[in-house]
């Protein structure tokens, strides 16, 4: 089995009341800068933000909605996997809490140096007695959503818990000792934090490049396809193939009328209102209360998983 690193253990061996205290303890210090930063480190934070920019741009607002929440759940799975138990969501609202009242990178000049100091924050958090692992996570997500790179559309968790041999093994805590805490001031070289940041970046990039991969049309359409030939949720509700460019269309675009979500299917009118009723009982399509004659994507899980089975 693997090692846990032992931050983690000596999170999981607390109490609910002693990890709250554990969240006071850690270091929500403004994030600071490593003393020298290589350009191919800045040269890929730059890449990092157009990147970012680019994927938002291809997610409408309604479909990014739903996305959002289903990340969250998948950073919560990802987070268990990669410290091997679950944090109490108590303790990651008081985290992100404190992260937000206390820690700023206004401070720091460029946005892609901001990038690094947040990567070199999340790695200064962990070298600490009360270092958490997934809490450490969290700030680093919400350090990301302030520098405006779009983490709700991407899963940094997903990918560190993809690698997170090496997710540990940059944190030098692989092979350490189980249940010993990190000696107050025991300073990791600037090496090996730069060699952290550029492995985080790398981890970013690949989440990012799933998520482009996954969301554009291309993609989508496959998808899509491959859900109607083999979901049994779709067929056992006689959903008819017929609806699959119309559902594929209000998924680019986030919504539509409803009259035009019947004529993409080209069915006939009775038959389309039939079949979208159906694709309305099963959540892939919601009807907003508010605007009746409109439609929304609805993305339940179990259809999410079959659109982007890489976030299962």
């Amino acid at each position: 089995m693997r090692r846990l690193a032992r931050f983690e253990i000596y999170t999981c061996c607390m109490t609910s009341a002693s990890s709250m205290d554990s969240v006071s303890a850690m270091n929500f210090q403004n994030p600071a800068l490593p003393d020298s930063i290589p350009p191919s480190i800045l040269a890929s934070a730059d890449l990092l933000v157009t990147k970012t920019a680019f994927l938002a741009g291809m997610v409408s607002p309604e479909t990014a909605a739903c996305l959002s929440n289903l990340l969250m759940d998948s950073d919560a799975h990802y987070s268990r996997i990669i410290a091997g138990y679950p944090t109490e969501p108590e303790v990651l609202k008081n985290a992100l809490n404190s992260a937000n009242q206390q820690s700023s990178l206004e401070k720091v000049p460029e946005l892609r140096r901001r990038i690094v100091a947040a990567l070199a924050h999340h790695y200064r958090l962990l070298q600490t007695p009360a270092g958490n692992g997934a809490v450490a996570r969290i700030i680093a997500r919400q350090h990301l959503a302030q520098l405006s790179l779009h983490p709700q559309l991407w899963s940094l968790s997903r990918g560190l818990a993809r690698r997170q041999e090496e997710y540990h093994a940059a944190l030098n805590t692989t092979d350490r000792t189980q249940g010993v805490q990190l000696a107050a001031g025991d300073q990791r070289s600037e090496k090996a934090l730069l060699s952290f940041i550029e492995f985080m970046l790398d981890v970013c990039h690949e989440e990012v490049n799933y998520m482009t991969t996954a969301l554009n049309r291309r993609g989508l359409r496959e998808s899509v396809t491959r859900a109607y030939s083999a979901n049994s949720r779709l067929s056992e509700a006689g959903v008819r193939p017929e609806t699959m460019p119309a559902l594929l269309a209000l998924l680019i675009q986030g919504a539509l009328p409803r009259t035009d979500f019947e004529t993409f299917t080209g069915l006939p009118s009775e038959i389309a209102s039939d079949q979208l009723s159906r694709l309305i009982n099963l959540g892939v399509v919601v009807s907003p209360p508010s605007n009746r004659h409109g439609l929304e994507i609805g993305l339940p899980v179990w259809f999410t998983q079959e659109i982007f089975s890489g976030l299962q």
